[in-house]
């Protein structure tokens, strides 16, 4: 195990080496609560007090199993299946009403998407007539009953 040259946060030692340890946390995402477990998280420890650093490799796994166990689409999925309908990142943004950096964060895997917009994104890319109507901005006008 490979020795880490920072201090441990919580007692202050330098006995922070990097670990596999069970871990659990719970995820508060769109006001629903999800448990999320990796057996073999790879993330720095302190040998001291037993202290886990969560660093970005750890950070990028726990953000993997929490889209699972949420049912979110990963990164990859957005970006294959995006392109598999022939969209660019543009007219998907367009469509989902968000910005294109948005969306490139969300295939970046820099940013989680909402459930609603995981759920509406799953809808345009599965309906072609979906992105056809999102295309014509006379078909989204509602009439005003009065």
């Amino acid at each position: 195990m490979r020795d880490f040259a920072i201090k441990c946060g919580k007692c202050g030692e330098r006995a922070v080496a990097l670990a596999v340890v069970p871990y659990t946390v719970q995820v508060d995402n769109d006001g629903r609560k999800y448990d999320v477990t990796i057996p073999d998280l790879e993330a720095p420890r302190c040998a001291n007090c037993g202290n886990i650093v969560l660093h970005d490799a750890a950070n990028w796994r726990i953000t993997a199993a929490f889209r699972k166990v949420a049912g979110l689409l990963t990164p990859e999925e957005i970006r294959f299946h995006r392109e598999r309908v022939g969209l660019t990142p543009e007219e998907l943004a367009e469509h989902l009403g968000v910005t294109v950096l948005t969306l490139a964060r969300w295939e970046k895997g820099e940013l989680i998407q909402p459930r609603s917009l995981d759920r509406f994104l799953r809808a345009i890319l599965a309906m072609p007539e979906l992105r056809k109507t999102l295309a014509d901005k006379q078909a989204l006008e509602l009439s005003s009953a009065g």
